[in-house]
């Protein structure tokens, strides 16, 4: 009996209560105590995640190329060169580049030279706008479609532009821009050199932007425009000069040929254009160059021998030539161009800029160029300083004082700074220490003693002691402040420099583009809400 009660005693104890019993009604749903947030894996994103994650565009307008990409990547996502594309989508019938005639082309000097490989020119008399419009729209619906695959959410664009861009092209490009399906709210106009300067990592630099008609000098003053100079030598006359050195060559053989064609003359230009660096040391290799011309029948047949010298002939004569007495204002050599545009600076921002020389452009790679043109300015400064007179003639010397001054380039005119004499102090014969120096005085408070007729600080001005404290300080240079000596600095180029500016300006309001227009501005007014004054 005992073991039976226990083995119910057992069993009860073990059987749960009635009120423990799971219950099979459904209970109502509750939100789960959980010690953290899960509303960031699983609940909409906030404001600020919309405002960190908010895309701008950056595009680059060129003659010659298109180019796109994200604000914030090191280089563009997709280049669109014009004209290399007209052979697609060829229909039946078309048998361009098929029937041998692929080498053939018309003279350089013909107007219709390297006309289907430009979108537009700097003269836009005779220009077809509407074919420039239709091109446009084309490139951008290809680049938005192929490489950067975005969806049609509006966004931001920053919109990279040669200098001074003939205005009717300019307004197409916003049309274009403002036009398309991404339907950008804003759109910032920056010129190519302030973004060279910026992706050079400088606030004062001379930008030689070496482009395709023509080359500009730009410099820069704290991200502004402060003096413009160009000229006509650009890559289109590199390219010229290239196809008229083979045509003479083909011409001296006892077949002549026909004219060279513009993108065979490009690629052997962009292949073996080179400047040496010393016009007057003699030429270390005379070895014989052999250049195979496009050919369908028989590649082998047509070549064009030429000493591997003459290949700098081109690039010499387009960059450097050597007689410059005839020369106008805008056919100047690139380096007479540059001097010029850094004797008409001030004195301050020219010792900056001069040690400050970015080279950038499409045509701007060229081996040896960089290290010539650093070497002939540097010559033209030391030979003639900083005096806007070339020759005195037979005034040898005149206002040597004046002369002095402006020869002396970036360094100081002022004299040396020196304190104002003051009264010997009687030796202390006491143990007692000397009493505590007083700072200089500041508008809040004056020094009593300055108004003393026997003090010495009353001998000096207001405004003296003032130049005297910054000649001073401008008497002791910085050791990252380098002036007044010919240097180059790299750059990442415009679109790398646009690509910075455009994540900055996502993040800081007060950074502004030279020229911002909205979308309703545009539809209003058109162009001519655009303040053009910074380009």
């Amino acid at each position: 009996m005992a073991a039976t009660a226990t083995s119910n005693t057992d069993y009860f104890a073990s059987r749960p209560s009635p009120r423990s019993r799971p219950s099979l009604a459904p209970k109502s749903p509750r939100t789960p105590l959980l010690a953290r947030s899960i509303s960031g894996q699983f609940g909409s994103p906030g404001g600020s995640y919309l405002r960190e994650q908010e895309e701008v565009l950056v595009w680059e307008l060129h003659q010659r190329y298109i180019s796109v990409g994200i604000a914030g990547e090191s280089r563009p996502r997709g280049v669109l060169r014009f004209g290399y594309g007209a052979t697609d989508g060829r229909r039946v019938g078309d048998w361009r580049g098929v029937d041998g005639s692929v080498g053939l082309g018309v003279d350089e000097g013909s107007e219709k030279w390297a006309r289907e490989y430009e979108v537009f020119r700097a003269d836009v008399t005779g220009l077809d706008l509407g074919l420039v419009a239709a091109v446009l729209e084309r490139a951008v619906r290809t680049l938005h479609v192929d490489y950067l695959q975005l969806d049609a959410k509006p966004r931001k664009v920053v919109l990279a532009v040669p200098s001074l861009l003939p205005l009717p092209v300019l307004e197409l490009s916003l049309k274009v821009l403002f036009g398309h399906d991404s339907q950008p709210p804003v759109v910032t106009l920056m010129p190519t050199p302030l973004l060279a300067c910026v992706g050079a990592g400088l606030r004062n630099a001379l930008v030689v932007e070496i482009g395709w008609e023509e080359t500009v000098v730009t410099a820069i003053g704290e991200y502004k425009t402060v003096a413009e100079r160009r000229s006509i030598r650009g890559g289109k006359m590199l390219v010229v000069k290239t196809s008229a050195l083979l045509q003479a060559s083909l011409n001296s053989t006892s077949t002549p040929l026909n004219p060279i064609s513009f993108k065979f003359a490009e690629d052997v230009a962009q292949r073996t254009a080179h400047c040496p660096a010393d016009p007057n040391a003699p030429s270390s290799s005379d070895s014989p160059f052999t250049i195979p011309l496009p050919s369908r029948t028989d590649p082998a047949s047509r070549t064009v021998t030429l000493p591997f010298y003459s290949l700098a002939i081109p690039a010499t004569n387009t960059f450097f030539p050597a007689s410059t007495s005839h020369n106008d204002s805008n056919d100047l050599p690139i380096p007479t161009l540059l001097f010029r545009t850094l004797l008409a600076l001030p004195s301050d921002l020219r010792a900056q800029c001069m040690a400050r020389i970015v080279l950038t452009g499409s045509s701007s790679n060229i081996p040896g160029l960089r290290t010539r043109l650093l070497r002939e300015v540097e010559t033209m400064v030391r030979e003639r300083g900083w005096d806007q007179v070339h020759s005195y003639g037979s005034a040898k010397s005149p206002l040597p004082i004046r002369l002095r001054e402006r020869t002396g380039g970036a360094e100081s005119t002022l004299p040396p700074y020196r304190p104002p004499a003051q009264p010997a102090e009687p030796v202390s014969r006491t143990l007692d220490p000397p009493p505590p120096q007083q700072a200089d005085p500041t508008p809040g408070n004056a020094d009593p003693t300055s108004n003393d007729p026997s003090s010495p600080r009353a001998s000096i001005g207001p405004a003296t002691s003032l130049a005297l404290r910054i000649d001073r300080r401008l008497a002791v240079p910085s050791k990252h402040d380098i002036r007044g000596v010919v240097r180059g600095v790299e750059t990442l180029g415009a679109w790398a420099g646009g690509s910075l500016f455009a994540s900055l300006a996502k993040s800081n309001a007060s950074i502004r583009g030279v020229a911002e227009i909205t979308r309703e501005e545009w539809e209003k007014k058109g162009i001519d809400v655009c303040d053009l004054r910074g380009l």
